[in-house]
């Protein structure tokens, strides 16, 4: 299969696959299997992600799977079942669901907050609230990358978001005394016109049951999955 129809298979899923399509258009994948039942990409060297029609696709794709990579994300139940038969160890399942801004146009930022690059001597900021990840060397990469953004109020550093190294949107934290101000919306908006302006589509993920990030997405026209996208890994504790 070329590019094209590579493309034009993961396009199907719509929201469903919108990492994938954009890991290809971006240039941030290598292709490891391709079928017109399936496909098996790997992005920035530790992490795979897949798409199929069935489980037997599914297991099929992983036999070309990449054993350093650490951790996939699953496309469908049958993607996720797949994994679970071929690699057991892979116990730990994350559902999200993905979302995405389907628009073209810039769109004005809110007022309510003044956004600049992250600077990397408030890193322990980033380490203080937020729990998702705790790697210094991360954060200081998607800040060499200009890939994460902070909030200020008042002169005083607030919130943050950013690109996550496979490319969606998130690490959005606005502190818990700036809420309800609409700083959150105001970062998201801001990282939409960010995506756009680096001819990206802007995209998200989010976890299945946050219903405040759902309804936060949904107020921002996002286009939301039907289906949930699974995280699979070794259980790490």
């Amino acid at each position: 299969m070329n590019e094209q129809e590579i493309l034009a298979y993961l396009e199907r899923g719509d929201a469903l696959t919108i990492d994938m399509t954009e890991a290809v258009r971006r240039g941030r994948s290598e292709l490891l299997y391709a079928a017109p039942d399936a496909v098996l990409l790997k992005t920035r060297g530790w992490l795979m992600l897949l798409a199929c029609d069935t489980v037997e696709a599914g297991v099929r794709a992983l036999a070309h799977r990449d054993a350093s990579c650490d951790s996939i994300v699953a496309h469908s139940e049958a993607a996720r079942d797949a994994v679970k038969a071929v690699i057991p160890s892979f116990t730990h399942v994350n559902p999200c669901w993905q979302a995405y801004y389907a628009g073209k146009e810039l769109r004005p930022v809110p007022d309510v907050c003044e956004v600049r690059p992250f600077r990397r001597e408030d890193i322990l900021f980033l380490l203080e609230h937020y729990d998702v990840i705790r790697s210094p060397e991360y954060f200081e990469e998607r800040i060499d990358e200009n890939e994460l953004f902070a909030g200020y109020r008042d002169g005083k550093l607030c919130a943050f978001i950013g690109f996550h190294d496979d490319g969606s949107g998130g690490m959005l934290e606005v502190l818990p005394e700036y809420r309800r101000l609409g700083i959150g919306s105001a970062l998201e908006v801001f990282l939409h016109n960010e995506a756009l302006r680096r001819g990206w589509t802007p995209y998200g993920q989010i976890f299945v049951g946050n219903e405040a990030s759902r309804k936060l997405q949904q107020s921002l026209d996002m286009v939301m999955s039907d289906g949930e996208i699974y995280w699979m890994f070794e259980d790490r504790e």
